[in-house]
């Protein structure tokens, strides 16, 4: 299988270094310009650019393809359908959005064992199939690219992620030097990640308010609302999670009643 990757952003770059490991030949192209792409004689075009630029792409890309290429794009929150210019060549087109959070261009992705949400003509979702297994992660064929799913992934890759930057930032300002609380905290990510893997939601949620101990939750906010240097930030982020929390831990078993208390200790003025 011979493909191209359209787009050197952190998606393009990342797949391509991931199939070239797995020994498909995979070539990295550019996306911007204005001028129709070449692809040669690829099998299979992988589109990873911005979402609002698929369609330029796909317009460009058409008069370069052969009736019997195969092209995906990587984007959650858009259907096959943007992809239509290729299809009226006669192209088989596809979705496949890798939910994996790329790192920065250079450094491994964690690919492996990763889902790869995929959708389209029956061709092309065997390509995304084969793409997929390739580079061990795993094929989950559904109809569910758009904002819905796309919110999801959002919530997940995104917000673990600006948390994990309030966290870092509590732990330098009591004195962890910055690459101890970066090595901590994304360690600490990835076991949440693993319990949720293994053992499911709600039973992955860990900490005081699974346990009830609103007494805890309090120190919690005091100490977060006295952190030295501290501008809110930390306080603001854990009273916004704790209600979704406390959710969580709700239709994992707490009682109402320890819910209750809880829910007083986060209304308290620190």
């Amino acid at each position: 299988m011979k493909v191209v990757l359209i787009g050197r952003g952190r998606v393009g770059s990342g797949l391509a270094r991931e199939l070239r490991r797995a020994g498909v030949t995979a070539r990295n192209i550019r996306g911007s310009g204005s001028r129709p792409l070449s692809v040669g004689t690829a099998d299979v075009v992988i589109v990873a650019v911005p979402d609002g630029a698929i369609g330029d792409v796909a317009h460009r890309l058409a008069p370069r393809l052969r009736p019997d290429s195969v092209v995906l794009h990587c984007a959650g929150a858009l259907g096959p359908g943007v992809l239509g210019p290729c299809a009226a060549v006669g192209a088989a087109i596809g979705a496949m959005h890798p939910l994996v959070s790329f790192p920065a261009k250079g450094t491994a992705a964690s690919i492996a064992g990763a889902t790869f949400v995929i959708d389209g003509d029956p061709r092309a979702v065997r390509a995304a199939k084969a793409i997929t297994e390739t580079v061990g992660a795993w094929p989950l064929i559904a109809p569910l690219h758009g904002a819905r799913y796309h919110a999801a992934a959002a919530l997940v890759a995104n917000g673990a992620a600006a948390l994990a930057t309030v966290a870092v930032g509590v732990l330098e300002r009591v004195g962890i030097e910055p690459r101890a609380a970066v090595r901590a905290v994304g360690a600490l990510l990835r076991s949440v990640g693993d319990n949720v893997e293994t053992i499911g939601v709600p039973a992955a949620l860990t900490g005081p308010v699974a346990r009830g101990d609103a007494a805890t939750v309090l120190r919690h906010r005091e100490a977060l609302a006295d952190t030295p240097g501290g501008d809110g930030g930390a306080l603001a982020a854990y009273d916004a999670t704790a209600p979704m929390i406390v959710a969580v831990a709700r239709a994992g078993g707490l009682s109402s009643k320890r819910a209750a208390a809880i829910r007083r200790a986060l209304s308290k003025k620190v």
